[in-house]
């Protein structure tokens, strides 16, 4: 129980008869949270509120702005909470749950603002498609990190950190075929509004561990986002601090396999009103079932992850009139990125085993820093300032003849550092709203290796390999960007965004054999890159529109490491073509949204080893490319009854090369390589007032294959991938058995084809087994 400047006493109902009813005061209270509302209101009144609601920091206030009695003005800032106020024969306000008298069949679904939007759009007011994940549903379900997320959303694949970490919509993140020395991304991850380097995104799986969201928005998203937002971007959301007290959360689980995840949450208030802050640390351990039979290490599948986020917020006016967000989050890991296990004729992949002398190590170490300011100048106009800057570095250590002998040890390095800023000033109007903005990027891109010994010739032999190779690329963006969203007539809302973007890019290699090459080169590219919605509100409750967004990826240098070569290439596009639906039914207890998508892709990047080159080292990207895009998602969540939530999605998708020669092999009419053609998820919650809870998930993932040249060689199966958590949960504690991979499904990630290094057969990294273990969670 709260104490608002009151006393304990004895509540009746409303009473017209006390003196002082009809007594008026001058208002001008914002919308905010409601204990802070609820100040204000006694300062203005002098009279007292006693406040007897659980957990009173989720309920926020409505603004008013009038000449009211006190009684008008309390019952104003709470329309939109639910909760009741009674009056003391005193005069001092009592406010508390409304509880029913019988349990509701079901409630409506929450509406959800997707921070990715940019302009404070919902999920039914947005024309992109978006994979959205709440903090409960994140908290319920067997979310862990970003890689869960990907296996739970339509059109989305999880891949590998050395193919690219992840494909949306057919489209990996590394493009049709990445190399070792690209630094060009066709999506990005942003974690509070910063995004992540290319590297980073690839080799870090960011946990959810008190993250408030996890959203992933399909699609080109370059008139409105950084950089790499070709084929989307994924948006982690975490809580920030608030100062409704020192609440706090840690969470315990063991399993299979040694298994164990420790994470601990403490909020902090500093200052009242003015300065908070907020604590995550978190280990996360397990040795997976890879066996290396050569070294006898039986924890080649190893995940090692400490992570460290500290945030801190301060409110130099006592309100959210002007906000600082400072948030830094270190990672440090020796997750094994590669765990490589064999397929070959006489072997089967899925007895995970491996015979290399070197396990592999890619030590890797990430730190980002962000800053953000909201300043709400007036009413109608909101500035926003986002600084970003992260730094990521791992140096693996790998063999490089892909066999038990030592002869060949391979050490390499990846850094990258990327700083970032954007400025945006947004207006709210009531017909019409938009945003201005500038963004600024500067990223250093470092990538190399040395290695000496023997390596196969992939014709039984071995020919000396005596390399030390050094790439550096910088990628300095500039861009300003806007849209405009009108309402030119009741029900119908137009969406005009424009992008003009300068982009230059650096390049510079070395390479020592024997014989040193030395090579730089430079390029810029400018582009104006629009979009388009119109939508029409048939109802309340249902939207249908249609949107037109183009997305691009500049241009560069690419360099062939072994033989010294380096190839100019020029941008490529995608044009952009949906349809969407927006629709609630069951007084919003229904959500079903879908999307119809069809882009073109030209002056596609693609990636072929050139004459007399090694593959995956002496690469070129050329734009010598044409492909075209077609599918579909659809999302529906039902809030059945008060206790129990279904959810589901949809992704169909075809891809299609019409104009693409490799090795003078014509692919026209092949598909993109890791772009499964439908993936599907089903899933739940149960959760009763006796304290019992249950949640489901099943995945499946449809069958693609990994390397444009050599489709059948590199083929990988569907996944069918089932998870879940049954327990017992009070107010401030919960415990349960959880379990990932129920069907124990095998189920390949990448798959490369061996012959390159003298193999009969293929090798490649495949998913984590059945995986059982129980958990704790206590939070005050």
């Amino acid at each position: 129980m709260a104490l608002i400047s009151a006393l304990t006493a004895t509540p009746t109902a409303f009473s017209q008869d006390y003196a002082g009813d009809n007594l008026t005061f001058h208002f001008e209270i914002q919308a905010q949270p409601l204990i802070k509302a609820l100040r204000d209101f006694t300062v203005v009144t002098e009279q007292q509120v006693i406040v007897k609601v659980d957990n009173i920091s989720q309920y926020k206030s409505s603004a008013i702005s009038d000449k009211l009695t006190a009684q008008q003005a309390l019952m104003q800032l709470t329309a939109n909470s639910g909760l009741r106020i009674t009056q003391t024969t005193s005069g001092t306000f009592l406010l508390e749950q409304d509880v029913p008298l019988t349990k509701p069949e079901s409630k409506e679904l929450e509406k959800i603002v997707v921070v990715g939007s940019k302009m404070g759009e919902t999920r039914q007011e947005i024309a992109t498609s978006v994979g959205y994940f709440g903090e409960e549903q994140i908290k319920d379900q067997v979310i862990y990190n970003v890689e869960d997320v990907f296996d739970r959303t339509a059109n989305v694949s999880a891949g590998s950190a050395i193919s690219g970490a992840y494909s949306i919509r057919g489209v990996n993140t590394d493009g049709i075929a990445g190399s070792l020395n690209r630094s060009n991304a066709l999506a990005s991850i942003l974690i509070n509004q910063v995004a992540m380097g290319v590297s980073a995104g690839n080799y870090v799986k960011p946990s959810l561990f008190d993250a408030t969201s996890a959203e992933v928005l399909r699609g080109p998203q370059s008139s409105l986002q950084g950089p790499n937002a070709l084929i989307g971007a994924v948006y982690i959301n975490y809580n920030r601090p608030d100062f409704f007290g020192y609440e706090g959360s840690v969470r315990a689980e063991v399993g299979q396999y040694d298994t164990k995840r420790l994470a601990l949450m403490q909020n902090l208030v500093l200052a009242e009103d003015t300065l908070a802050a907020r604590l995550v640390l978190e280990t996360r351990q397990s040795d997976g079932d890879v066996i290396n039979i050569t070294t006898g290490r039986e924890d080649v599948q190893n995940e090692d992850e400490e992570t460290i986020r500290l945030a801190l917020r301060w409110l130099p006016l006592g309100d959210e009139e002007l906000v600082f967000d400072l948030s830094y989050l270190h990672n440090n890991s020796d997750t094994n990125a590669t765990p490589f296990v064999y397929a070959l004729p006489e072997g089967d992949i899925f007895e995970r085993k491996q015979s290399y002398n070197i396990e592999g190590d890619f030590p890797s170490s990430f730190d980002l820093l962000s800053l953000e300011a909201n300043w709400q100048v007036s009413e109608n106009l909101r500035f926003t300032s986002v600084t970003g800057f992260n730094k990521f570095a791992v140096d693996p250590r790998f063999v490089g003849d892909h066999t038990a002998y030592d002869l060949l040890g391979v050490d390499g390095f990846m850094n990258e550092e990327l700083l970032s800023q954007e400025l945006r000033l947004h207006y709210e109007g009531k017909r019409l709203s938009g945003l201005v903005g500038l963004f600024y990027s500067d990223g250093e891109y470092y990538n190399g290796f040395t290695g000496a010994g023997v390596f196969p010739d992939g014709q039984g032999g071995v020919i000396p390999f005596n390399n030390t190779v050094h790439s550096t690329e910088n990628i300095e963006q500039q861009a300003l960007f806007a849209q405009l969203n009108w309402l030119p007539i009741d029900d119908w809302e137009i969406k005009l965004g424009a992008r003009l973007n300068r982009e230059k890019r650096s390049t510079k290699d070395f390479k020592d054999n024997g014989f040193v090459s030395d090579q730089s080169a430079s390029e810029s590219f400018y582009q104006l890159i629009p979009s388009l919605t119109i939508a029409y509100d048939i109802s309340d409750n249902t939207r249908i529109g249609a949107s037109y967004s183009r997305g691009f990826q500049a241009g560069g240098v690419s360099f062939a490491m072994f033989l010294g070569e380096a190839t100019p290439y020029d941008e490529e596009f995608i044009d952009n073509y949906e349809l969407f639906l927006r629709n609630q039914l069951l007084d919003g207890k229904l959500r079903l949204n879908a999307n119809l998508f069809y882009f073109d892709w030209s002056d596609q990047q693609v990636t072929l080893t050139l004459p007399g080159g090694l593959a995956g080292f002496d690469d070129a990207v050329v734009n010598a490319g044409k492909s075209k895009v077609s599918g579909a998602e659809f999302e529906a969540e039902w809030q059945a009854t008060a206790d129990l939530n279904l959810f589901a999605n949809f992704g169909f998708i075809h891809t299609e090369f019409e104009e693409f020669v490799t090795k003078g092999i014509d692919l026209a009419g092949m598909s993109f390589p890791q772009a499964p053609d439908f993936t599907a998820n089903l899933g739940g919650l149960y959760q009763n007032d006796n304290g019992f809870f249950t949640s489901m998930t099943f995945s499946y993932t449809g069958d693609t294959y990994s390397r444009i040249d050599a489709p059948e060689v590199t083929k990988i199966g569907n996944r069918k991938l089932l998870s879940g958590r049954l327990g017992y949960q009070q107010d401030d504690w919960r415990a349960y058995i959880w379990g990932n991979n129920l069907l124990d499904d095998d189920y390949e990630i990448f798959v490369q084809d061996g012959r390159d290094f003298g193999l009969a057969g293929a090798y490649g990294s495949v998913g984590e087994p059945r995986t059982l273990g129980v958990g704790f969670q206590f939070d005050w």
